[in-house]
């Protein structure tokens, strides 16, 4: 690894690291300063960095794997012997420490193994020595983002299936970073909640708020079952925050974010905190201060080749300024995110890496403002509604609109109904990030006609039509004003809206689908696409006139919204 990728700084050992869950939040929030206190000023030992462990996964061929870690002695050698099990080969590397800061630093970029091969790994180094065993070659994806990332198996519809099912997947493994932030970038984990495991009832089926990460072990099942190699998850979350903890400070330089721009949380989170046992709040009520996660719980694990990334968030950046900046900030996010990590890995995490996102799901359980939640999922796409787009290329999405869970034991802004999050996400995943034919999002838009009978909504011939309300689409007439435009008919690619809702005399403006905070029942918004039941996402298109004056509607460029 290139000497300025890393700053290093020491930890707490690991064994004080899987206590951290036990213990209550004041206590893990003195812990964490001290932590990143005397990392600052410790002495340095010659180690794996804290995510180098038994039973990981690192990332298979044509990638190579990035090993690195620390030593207090620059200049002397370190050797490391990979033998692959059973042991039929070995491979010999050699290096040096190096200068990276006030302490030292070794890597090693491994050969391209193939996923599934299993190894043993060793580092020698002066006289001393640590082993990592039953290492597999596989696909890594780190998962992040707020508390709906962070809501666990335990959690969710369907989790005593779940649970026992994870027996069934030893080679997906699982780790996940505690939760710390720092004021400056660090180069080794601070703390694991969860060392890496193979994937089983115990280490899948913890309690609420703690491990694993629902969306990511859904997701990664899905991947693992299609593609038949073994997934590393590495689950790093916490409730509460915003893009801007997660961010750089390049990045949000780059679109104008400023430290004491305040992030509102919704009114329903902050209700349910209230009802949160406080030993569990530590959990769900994450630092909003610029870069503090970046630095600590992104940063360390640049260094490490990687196939992809997913990510749910947007709803602590739902209100004021945050809100209205979100379509710069995570699409920039994303791009810094890439950047960095080609970098730090020596250029073997790709450049243009898979990302996946979750469109944020209902919340209130009237329909609700038409702002808010609204404004991110649109933001989400950079203002295109869809992705794959120009300015967000080999970034894939799950819609959530249509899983409202009003009743949810966790508070009506954490839906359980993750299994259909995870399987829109896995299928959308597998075609941009893997290239797997077939309808992978649901229906959009390509364009629109006026008509006697009312204006015509085409969908094209990519996805053939299931019209399950009539409900969702709004047309703007005079005055910005919003009226709903039911469905009156529709075919197979097409749905025609009733005529004459605005009043006489007036135009229509604009067009929008399921513009609500919580537009739909379960399963039950307008409409689907028929070979996965992939519910259409929201979107929103301002006129253009014909030469005769009627209005007609395209989607396929980027639309501000005109407040």
């Amino acid at each position: 690894m290139a000497p300025a990728a890393f700053l290093f700084v020491l930890c707490l050992s690991l064994a004080s690291a899987l206590n951290l869950h036990h213990m209550s939040a004041d206590d893990q929030d003195r812990l964490s300063n001290r932590q990143v206190k005397d990392a600052k000023i410790g002495a340095v030992t010659f180690g794996f960095a804290r995510h180098f462990q038994n039973h990981m996964v690192l990332q298979r061929a044509p990638q190579r794997a990035n090993i690195y870690g620390f030593s207090p002695t620059i200049g002397q050698k370190v050797s490391l012997q990979l033998v692959t099990v059973p042991a039929t080969r070995t491979y010999s590397y050699e290096t040096t420490v190096h200068q990276d800061g006030s302490a030292g630093a070794w890597n090693f970029v491994l050969d391209p193994f193939a996923a599934g091969i299993t190894v043993n790994i060793r580092v020698d180094s002066g006289g001393e020595s640590h082993n990592i065993s039953d290492v597999i070659f596989g696909d890594v994806w780190v998962c992040s983002g707020q508390s709906n990332m962070q809501m666990t198996v335990f959690q969710i519809d369907g989790a005593a299936e779940e649970i026992a099912d994870a027996n069934n997947y030893p080679n997906i493994r699982v780790m996940t970073v505690n939760d710390n932030e720092s004021p400056t970038p660090l180069n080794n984990l601070i703390a694991l909640s969860e060392s890496w495991s193979r994937a089983s009832s115990a280490s899948i089926g913890h309690g609420a708020w703690s491990y694993f990460s629902a969306v990511c072990w859904l997701f990664g099942k899905a991947i693992f079952k299609a593609r038949h190699i073994p997934i590393g998850l590495v689950d790093t979350d916490w409730g509460g925050t915003p893009v801007k903890a997660w961010s750089s400070p390049e990045a949000l330089a780059h679109c104008g974010v400023h430290h004491d721009e305040p992030s509102d949380q919704p009114e329903s989170y902050t209700e349910y905190l209230k009802h949160v046992p406080l030993e569990d709040r530590h959990r769900l009520q994450g630092p909003g201060n610029s870069s503090v996660l970046w630095n600590s719980m992104v940063h360390p694990l640049l260094g490490m080749t990687i196939y992809g990334a997913i990510w749910y968030q947007g709803e602590g950046d739902s209100g004021g300024v945050a809100r209205d900046k979100y379509n710069c900030t995570f699409p920039t996010m994303i791009k810094d995110w890439r950047s960095n990590w080609n970098r730090a890995s020596n250029g073997q995490t790709s450049a243009t890496f898979p990302f996946g996102f979750v469109q944020l799901a209902p919340n209130h359980p009237s329909p609700g403002s038409t702002s808010g939640f609204t404004d991110i999922r649109w933001h989400q796409t950079a203002d295109r509604g869809y992705v794959p787009n120009p300015d967000m290329p080999n970034v894939f999405m799950a819609v959530a609109l249509d899983l409202p869970d009003f009743n949810s034991t966790y508070g009506s802004i954490h839906p359980r109904y993750k299994r259909d999050i995870g399987a829109r996400l896995a299928l959308s995943g597998l075609a941009v990030a893997y290239h797997q034919s077939g309808i992978f999002q649901g229906p959009l838009p390509t364009g629109s006609r006026a008509s006697a009978s009312g204006l015509i909504v085409d969908y094209g011939n990519t996805w053939k039509l299931s019209v399950v309300i009539n409900d969702g689409f709004e047309v703007q007439c005079a005055h910005l004003r919003w009226v709903a435009d039911p469905i009156v008919a529709h075919t197979n690619t097409t749905v025609t809206l009733k005529p004459n809702v605005c009043h006489a005399g007036e135009k229509i403006t604009g067009l929008r689908y399921a513009w609500s905070e919580s537009p739909c029942a379960l399963h039950r918004c307008a409409i689907y696409e028929t070979s996965h039941n992939l519910p259409g996402p929201p979107f929103i298109s301002y006129a253009d006139f014909d030469p005769n004056g009627e209005p007609y509607f395209t989607f396929n460029h980027q639309t501000h919204i005109r407040n």
